[in-house]
């Protein structure tokens, strides 16, 4: 065995801490998908307004069915286009 094969494999013996994967304890920094979080927004918003809309006593009224369908739209466009700016990292601060 060389001392070139030694140090090979004393190397190899040793994790790099960068190599290593992250432990459960090493806080990670999340990344939001922006059309995920626009279709999660959009149906938060969109769904309880269309069910009011759908079941009211006096019947289905479509004017408040396309305007949950529309605000919905509206809402989950800028919380994708936010998401988007900030590269999917929503949060920026400290760690808790």
């Amino acid at each position: 065995m060389s001392a070139d094969d030694e140090r090979r494999s004393g190397s190899e013996r040793r994790s790099d801490p960068a190599r290593r994967p992250p432990s459960l304890s090493t806080p990670t920094s999340p990344h939001w998908n922006p059309f995920g979080t626009a279709v999660a927004v959009f149906t938060a918003v969109a769904i309880p307004i269309v069910v009011v809309g759908y079941t009211r006593d006096a019947g289905p009224s479509t004017v408040i069915i396309v305007l949950g369908v529309v605000i919905g739209l509206i809402a989950g466009l800028i919380a994708g286009l936010w998401v988007d700016s900030r590269g999917g990292q929503v949060w920026r601060g400290p760690r808790l």
